[in-house]
C-alpha cells in the first residue's frame, strides 16, 4: 500500500481522486489547499503527491517551496492537475513545481489510475 497526498481545492474532486486511489489499494491524505499540503508534506513521507495547480497563489508559493524540497531529499513523484486553458511549456516557469505527469481536467479514472501505477511501480 502506498500513501498519495492530494491536494485539491474542489471538494467534489478531492473525493473523486481519493476513491479512485482507495480503489487501487492506496492510502489518500487529503489537503485542501497548499498551507495544509505544506504541514503534511513535512510530517509524512509520501510515495505520490496529486496537486491541483489552481489553487490560490500564497498557497502555491508555500506548496512548490516545500514539495522542492521533498523532491530534492528523495525524489517524491508529482501529477498536476490542470484545468485546459492552461499553457502547458510555462508550469515551471510561472509556479516553480516540476511534474513527471500532467493531468488535464476533465479526465478519466481509468486515466488517473494508469498515470499513478506508471509513477509507483
Amino acid at each position: 500500500m502506498k500513501r498519495i497526498l492530494v491536494i485539491e481545492d474542489d471538494l467534489l474532486m478531492i473525493h473523486v481522486v481519493e476513491l479512485i486511489i482507495k480503489k487501487e489499494g492506496h492510502l489518500a491524505d487529503l489537503a485542501y489547499n497548499g498551507k495544509e499540503a505544506a504541514m503534511l508534506l513535512g510530517s509524512y513521507d509520501y510515495d505520490l503527491v496529486i496537486a491541483d495547480l489552481k489553487l490560490p497563489f500564497p498557497d502555491l508559493d508555500e506548496l512548490s517551496a516545500q514539495l522542492r524540497a521533498q523532491r530534492g531529499r528523495r525524489g517524491l513523484p508529482v501529477i498536476m492537475i490542470l484545468p485546459a486553458s492552461f499553457v502547458m511549456d510555462s508550469i515551471s516557469s510561472w509556479f516553480g513545481m516540476e511534474a513527471e505527469e500532467i493531468i488535464i481536467r476533465p479526465f478519466s479514472p481509468l486515466e488517473l489510475t494508469t498515470k499513478i501505477q506508471a509513477l509507483l511501480n
